[in-house]
């Protein structure tokens, strides 16, 4: 159930953030896995950002010129000069990364090297010009949150000034999309350290809560969403002539279900696609997620490298369905998702709602650098839609805007498929 908050565990797998195309990237480049100790080295850490300038190079979009090539190169050997603890030159370097404005470009902790900052078990949003608790854990790890609560405060500073910082250190293709991450990593900070949060409840009363800060989130998969935004394939029925199917994410593993979900809401007239929050994945399991509303070979993206390009097209899937189908999307769709939104639109099949995707279209290429810690950026080879126009730096802009209803969040109801203002407005039940 979408209203139902997962339990509390800490995941050890490996990240694999936005936009996994795994037809193109994810293969691990040659890069050896020297231990974490050999970074305590300056030499080691100065080859090591040399590696990094060198790899961002080669994809021809990073650099719009030789000085700012230059600039990072020096930024990244300053770092490597300065930071001699392997995890504060990775958090230094993940930093700097941010700033080229990239939704791909990252770095990922290990646990020989666990440089990433957790977050407490509470889900943000940005709502009416506020920071606003969407969902939270139960139990003391939540620290008091409850949804509604607006954040004032984190750790005695502003939230507008913590948020300022938070954006400048944060990936992202657009600006909408860097900014919703942000939100969404505010309370950020050390394992196992309580945040301090000042709070408004919705009565208007101010305090301060206290959760710890313990859960891994990449901004991709593996997130937690606390009572919205399930992390598994949802299928609801709204009314009797409207269906509700959620997907969290383009992999492999959810096909199945997407398939039984969809066919136990096949003969409704109506249906609603979330895909809020679905950070993308692999552009065959597009192909297959398409061909249950399109025929088999319409089109969908065309990736281009440099002057070359390669269509994609839908394939066949079954249940098949020909209803009238609205998409819900936000500021962290991004991928292949934005990418399965845009072609459904263009090809007249799918009305969209919500708000302007992450504008994050390219294939994504992972290395591993010493340490076991992984370095994803975006490749030179970048999707887009299947008559050329772009959605990377861009986003896809709704048919709908749909806000995020302050009212809807203090009750708890952002991402509940009955009582969601968003999924109501687009199933047309408002």
């Amino acid at each position: 159930m979408r209203s139902l908050i997962p339990a509390i565990m800490i995941r050890s797998r490996a990240i694999t953030s936005l936009l996994g195309l795994l037809a193109l990237g994810g293969a691990l480049a040659g890069c050896r896995n020297a231990p974490a100790e050999s970074l305590e080295d300056l030499e080691a850490r100065a080859e090591v950002a040399d590696r990094v300038v060198a790899t961002l190079d080669r994809q021809h979009h990073y650099f719009r010129s030789p000085n700012g090539r230059q600039r990072f190169a020096d930024q990244a050997q300053e770092i490597a000069r300065t930071e001699e603890d392997p995890a504060g030159f990775y958090r230094a370097l993940a930093h700097a990364l941010a700033t080229l404005n990239e939704g791909h470009t990252t770095l990922v902790s290990s646990p020989e090297v666990p440089f990433l900052e957790t977050v407490p078990p509470a889900a943000l949003v940005e709502a009416e010009g506020e920071i606003v608790v969407a969902g939270a854990a139960p139990g003391l790890e939540s620290g008091g949150l409850a949804p509604g609560d607006v954040i004032l405060e984190v750790d005695g500073f502003p939230a507008k000034q913590v948020l300022r910082e938070r954006i400048e250190k944060t990936p992202g293709s657009t600006a909408h999309g860097r900014r919703a991450r942000a939100v969404a990593n505010l309370l950020a900070g050390p394992t196992n350290r309580p945040a301090r949060v000042k709070i408004r409840r919705s009565d208007g009363t101010i305090r301060e809560a206290y959760p710890l800060r313990f859960l891994l989130d990449d901004g991709g998969m593996d997130r937690f969403r606390f009572g919205f935004l399930s992390e598994r394939v949802s299928a609801v029925r709204l009314d009797l002539a409207t269906g509700y199917l959620s997907l969290p994410e383009f992999q492999k593993e959810h096909l199945e279900r997407f398939a039984k979900g969809l066919e136990t809401l096949q003969a409704l007239p109506r249906l609603v696609l979330d895909l809020r929050g679905n950070p993308g994945g692999s552009i065959r399991t597009l192909q297959e997620i398409a061909g249950h509303f399109v025929e088999e070979g319409a089109p969908l993206a065309v990736l281009r490298r440099g002057e070359s390009t390669t269509a994609y097209a839908a394939t066949s899937s079954e249940p098949f369905y020909r209803g009238d189908l609205r998409i819900l999307c936000d500021e962290r769709t991004g991928s292949a998702a934005e990418l399965l939104a845009a072609a459904l639109r263009d090809l007249g099949r799918a009305k969209i709602y919500g708000r302007r995707t992450a504008g994050s279209t390219r294939s994504r290429q992972t290395m591993q650098l010493p340490g076991g810690v992984l370095f994803h950026y975006g490749g030179y080879a970048v999707f887009d839609r299947a008559d050329g126009r772009p959605l990377e730096g861009i986003g896809l802009e709704p048919d709908k805007v749909v806000p995020i209803d302050r009212n809807a969040v203090s009750a708890g109801g952002y991402g509940d498929p009955m009582r969601d203002p968003a999924i109501l407005d687009a199933a047309g039940l408002n």
